[in-house]
């Protein structure tokens, strides 16, 4: 998850730094899996051109850019955490030797609102409410014209993120998980959000620590800002990119509209 690189603090460095160790292990219930199978069902129905090439914005450790790699495609990940990134590249090396093939992808630290590769792809992705990670209007547009700017004619831009009236109406709340780690070790993270409905965010405050019974290995404290966007603004924004919104539904159900209850929406947008 990301929305710089060279204008990070160095506050923001040591965050998203710590929060790469523990990534993986927090999210390895995530069927990736899945949500590539997913990209792969909105490729074929709405792409103009077969799609070959895929840009990932906002990459974290890789989790969508191997799998797809080693689908065939072509594939380039950006993210402003260089230590995600690092951790990105040991994984693609362990892929490779566990599937006998070399994969084409390769990942770059960057920020993603003002990067320039010089090339254009079929497709640009970002995943787990990246584009939500962009607190005001000027860095939504700023990520979506980035976004057009490394499109082909046509080519598509798939993104999800957080549903305001789901947001509004469900309103977060605090939550814990654990994951049990090898060796005895337990990881918990603590998350309490502070929501401000006039500048549509909310702020995550999250704690992780490392465990062995009452030990305290290791601790994180972070906070995450998160917006969430509403279908009439998400459109609007896509426009003055460049790009057109084609389909807004629930988290990978393209067959509905989302509602109140659907906490996290899917797009699919073309390059106009």
């Amino acid at each position: 998850m990301a929305h710089g690189a060279s204008n990070m603090t160095e506050g923001e460095r040591r965050v998203f730094g710590a929060y790469a160790s523990f990534y993986d292990a927090l999210y390895h219930d995530k069927d990736y899996e899945a949500e590539c199978d997913f990209l792969e069902e909105v490729f074929g129905e709405y792409g103009e051109a077969p799609v070959r090439s895929v840009l990932d914005l906002g990459c974290g450790t890789g989790n969508h850019d191997i799998p797809l790699a080693t689908r065939g495609y072509q594939v380039v990940g950006i993210d402003r955490s260089g230590e995600m990134v690092a951790r990105a590249r040991e994984k693609v090396v362990a892929r490779e030797k566990a599937v006998g093939q070399d994969l084409d992808v390769e990942f770059v630290v960057e920020d993603v609102r003002t990067f320039d590769l010089g090339r254009s792809f079929d497709a640009v992705i970002s995943m787990f409410a990246v584009i939500s990670y962009q607190i005001s209007d000027e860095d939504v547009i700023a990520m979506m014209k980035a976004s057009r700017r490394h499109l082909a004619d046509g080519g598509l831009f798939i993104f999800d993120g957080w549903f305001g009236p789901a947001v509004v109406h469900e309103r977060p709340v605090e939550k814990v998980k654990e994951i049990e780690l090898p060796g005895g070790e337990l990881l918990r993270r603590s998350a309490v959000p502070v929501m401000d409905e006039e500048a549509h965010t909310v702020t995550v405050n999250y704690r992780v620590e490392r465990r062995r019974g009452d030990e305290v290995l290791e601790r994180s404290e972070e906070s995450h800002a998160v917006r969430y966007l509403f279908p009439q603004e998400i459109a609007r924004f896509l426009g003055l990119a460049g790009l057109r919104l084609l389909q807004l539904a629930p988290f990978m159900h393209l067959d509905r509209t989302p509602s109140e209850h659907d906490w996290n929406f899917s797009a699919v947008a073309r390059a106009v």
